[in-house]
């Protein structure tokens, strides 16, 4: 015997129907952000993204992800799908990379007007500035990566040593741990980019944040023979020479390097905050990490808290489908439920001043909250004029750094291609 009443009926149809348009009312609305991503889908940095972008849907049932996972080439896989013609809302990349390429290029929609004042002062300082130009916001930095010596402190302990707070205290620190039969620093010998920390950091603590830009804007080329530069030159050479290198490093090719710090025949390197993540399986999770920024220089203008960052970066792109979406959704990812995601599971530091960063990287977060002066990875030269220093810079002080040639060849050639590439300029 059927129980449908006409009554019954009528309610089971109307509760049909009004479900069958908020159905297709929702299909119409519907949008699906695409999303090209620096992150390899393996990693943890990628899968905090996912649960990223599953917490803002649940938020937001109109709008889903498309990801396409590019890994570290991301930006240059991007450019050419741009150029024919595929339709991207946004992506992320380091934003220095991302400021000298397609910010630089004029490819990211200006989000200036966006980012207002309590948006501003949610991130710790200088993050939402430093990729800024002329005042105009086109990425927001949602990963926050410092600079720093990055180190085992039971090998440190083992040696005696406390953290060095100046350059001599580091040198004393060198001769502690090789006492105990261990190198206190280590390198990549093929990764310029790295070894190059040193040079910067100590133009820094002699001259200022940012004076290798500065130095090099001399378009006279006189900049870098200024007597801080030679200085900066020799005292890193000199790491050499006080055995705070094992010779055999100069041959080591990444991740060889680092991965002696994991075994424990190394203490430590400078290098980005990356370096737990890295390491997080040859190392072990319970591996006692601690950092400690870059030694002061006796006389000089610069403060150990002044400190160089590689912030991770998102920009929406001018062409974007969906550009309102996008930037609703990076402003997501640097507020608090997902910066805390991204810290859990991706194990990053986070950019949202309120959010606490992982454990392993307690030394970086309280150098991050106390810096007196933020500058990029590496100076910022690349970031600004990426070209020179990748066909000059690095590789000139990458062989003077290895042994070959003098602090003052690298010095006279630097000179001289400075004056050569602004001349070309006019």
């Amino acid at each position: 015997m059927t129980t449908r009443t006409p009554l019954r009926w009528s309610l089971t149809r109307k509760l049909l129907l009004s479900t069958l348009l908020g159905a297709a009312a929702m299909g119409l609305s519907a949008k699906e952000l695409s999303f090209w991503s620096m992150w390899n889908e393996p990693e943890p940095q990628a899968k905090a993204l996912r649960s990223v972008m599953a917490a803002y849907t649940r938020a937001h049932p109109d709008v889903t992800f498309k990801v396409v996972w590019n890994g570290r080439q991301n930006q240059t896989k991007l450019r050419s799908a741009l150029q024919a013609g595929a339709k991207v809302d946004f992506m992320d990349q380091d934003g220095d990379q991302l400021f000298g390429g397609l910010q630089a290029a004029g490819a990211g929609l200006e989000i200036t007007q966006d980012m207002d004042p309590a948006f501003k002062d949610s991130l710790l300082p200088g993050a939402l500035d430093i990729y800024a130009r002329n005042g105009r916001v086109y990425s927001v930095p949602y990963v926050y990566n410092t600079v720093n010596f990055w180190y085992n402190r039971e090998l440190m302990q083992k040696a005696g040593a406390s953290v060095p707070k100046t350059w001599d205290e580091l040198l004393g620190l060198c001769s502690a741990v090789q006492k105990v039969g261990k190198s206190a620093l280590v390198i990549e010998g093929n990764v310029s980019d790295y070894n190059m920390l040193y040079f910067s950091h100590l133009l820094e603590r002699i001259y200022g944040a940012n004076s290798m830009v500065r130095l090099f804007e001399d378009k006279t080329g006189n900049g870098w023979t200024q007597p801080g530069v030679l200085q900066a030159v020799q005292m890193a050479r000199a790491l050499w020479d006080r055995g705070c290198i094992p010779k055999d490093a100069r041959g080591f090719q990444y991740p060889a390097g680092q991965q002696t710090i994991a075994l424990g025949d190394s203490m430590g390197a400078l290098v980005g905050s990356w370096l737990p993540t890295e390491l997080s399986e040859s190392a072990g999770k319970d591996f006692p990490w601690g950092a400690f920024n870059f030694p002061a220089v006796k006389n000089g203008k610069g403060q150990q808290t002044d400190l160089q960052v590689a912030l991770l970066s998102m920009m929406v792109l001018k062409t974007a489908p969906n550009p309102r979406e996008a930037v609703d959704f990076i402003k997501f990812v640097v507020g608090e439920q997902a910066q805390k995601i991204l810290v859990a599971e991706g194990q990053v530091g986070a950019t949202r001043r309120a959010v606490a960063w992982p454990a392993a990287l307690a030394d970086a977060e309280k150098s991050a909250r106390e810096a007196t002066a933020l500058s990029n990875f590496g100076g910022g030269l690349k970031m600004l004029y990426p070209d020179f220093t990748a066909t000059v810079l690095a590789p000139e002080f990458n062989k003077m750094f290895l042994g070959e040639g003098t602090p003052q060849q690298l010095v006279n050639t630097l000179a001289t291609k400075t004056r050569e590439f602004w001349a070309g300029k006019k």
